[in-house]
């Protein structure tokens, strides 16, 4: 079976399974500088989720993507209760009211846990996710956060075909640190991510791949353009 992932720019992808289920990460679209899409072109997703409450992660976009669908969200309380405020049902909310770190959840052959991330928040605290999708195979999310041990033990309670990390400093792991992510983690495959984006973060993935080839020589590190694709 084989899965696409999307590089929408920043920390956002699109994730269309080889069942066709329609993931959606973090979508930061509209006001996304580095978006290759409108929101308007965006197909109807069947998950969305939110790792943290910050412009450039939950955006402005998501009652427009989840109305009028049976899309299903998974985000912290805090987070669903400001998405309430905008409109957003109850009934496109997993439970009803969300989850937290270290819960799973089933929907639509994909399992989600909610695992931690070190950063800030403006209500509820950050957060990354692990999805094992239809046939088993693994994708890690690690939202914006800082390089953290527990990601050791992530790479050994779970067999991460892919793992999404950023890479651009001063909010998120600098290129050292990604790099001893991804030793951590075991990752198979590395796509980077937030990075580029404004000038004040590192703006290619160079540094970071040659340190990753040093830390991790047997991860294969794919570097996306906003709008490319990579098999799974």
């Amino acid at each position: 079976m084989t899965h696409e992932v999307r590089f929408l720019g920043h920390a956002a992808f699109e994730i269309v399974t080889g069942d066709g289920t329609r993931i959606l990460i973090d979508p930061w679209i509209s006001g996304n500088p580095n978006s290759p899409i409108k929101v308007d072109e965006v197909e109807d997703p069947d998950l969305v989720l939110i790792t943290h409450d910050h412009f450039d992660h939950i955006g402005e976009d998501i009652p427009a993507l989840v109305g009028g669908t049976d899309a299903v969200i998974f985000a912290q309380p805090e987070v669903v209760g400001k998405l309430s405020e905008e409109g957003v049902s109850d009934e496109n909310v997993i439970f009803g009211m969300g989850m937290n770190v270290g819960g799973t959840a089933e929907e639509r052959g994909i399992t989600v846990r909610m695992v931690q991330a070190f950063h800030s928040a403006e209500c509820g605290t950050p957060a990354g996710f692990l999805l094992t999708l239809e046939d088993g195979k693994t994708v890690y999310h690690a939202g914006d956060t800082g390089a953290f041990p527990g990601m050791q033990m992530l790479g050994e309670m779970y067999d991460i075909d892919l793992a999404l990390l950023p890479i651009g400093s001063v909010f998120v792991m600098d290129p050292q640190q990604a790099a001893w992510a991804v030793e951590a983690l075991a990752a198979e495959r590395v796509v980077p991510m937030h990075y580029g984006t404004f000038p004040i973060l590192v703006q290619d993935t160079d540094g970071f791949e040659e340190l990753a080839a040093q830390k991790a020589p047997g991860a294969e590190i794919v570097a996306l353009e906003p709008g490319e694709s990579a098999e799974l």
